[in-house]
């Protein structure tokens, strides 16, 4: 049964019922990867894809109905016909003929033999390779990084502001606590 681009809402959709006693090691693939390298990796297995869309093409779409960003990526499987497909956002960090490679050489043979929660786990584990990630582009870890660092700074600028204010306000006070004036 052919099926429609989605929306996915969580980190695996098994459509076909093919993950079975394998889903658990396919979610800690999947939530050790996300915690190694902040990587949202979404698999999603479906009977077939739309007959009327490529594999590509219904990836894309699916990744769009999804709303999946730059720091997320779908693997995509078409169950009854052993056919996969997977998408990244324009701006990610990973470098595409390196995934491909990924995909091509640990992935796909889980495929073909039908080992669908090995081929999460190939890819989830593939994916903490620093082999992927373009040097060029700063590391998605950094710039969480350099976010919360300037966050916080401000937050303690604020305080020693709101701090120096108080201690302002009270030496203007006389011991009885009136104004002075």
């Amino acid at each position: 049964m052919a099926e429609q681009p989605m929306a996915v809402d969580a980190p695996i959709t098994d459509d076909s019922g093919v993950l079975g006693a394998g889903e658990a090691a396919a979610e800690d693939a999947l939530a050790e990867l996300r915690s190694e390298t902040g990587i949202e990796l979404s698999a999603v297995f479906v009977p077939s894809f739309d007959g009327e869309t490529d594999a590509a093409d219904w990836a894309q779409l699916t990744a769009e109905e999804s709303g999946l960003g730059d720091e997320e990526l779908l693997f995509a499987v078409a169950t009854d016909e052993a056919e996969y497909e997977w998408w990244i956002g324009d701006e990610s960090p990973l470098q595409p003929a390196a995934v491909r490679t990924l995909m091509r050489q640990d992935v796909e043979p889980a495929v073909v033999a039908g080992d669908w929660s090995g081929a999460v786990v190939a890819m989830a584990d593939g994916l903490q390779s620093s082999d992927l990630v373009d040097p060029a582009l700063p590391s998605w870890s950094g710039t969480r990084t350099a976010v919360v660092v300037i966050a916080l700074s401000g937050v303690l600028v604020a305080l020693y502001l709101v701090s120096r204010r108080s201690s302002l306000a009270d030496r203007e006070r006389d011991p009885a606590g009136a104004p002075r004036g």
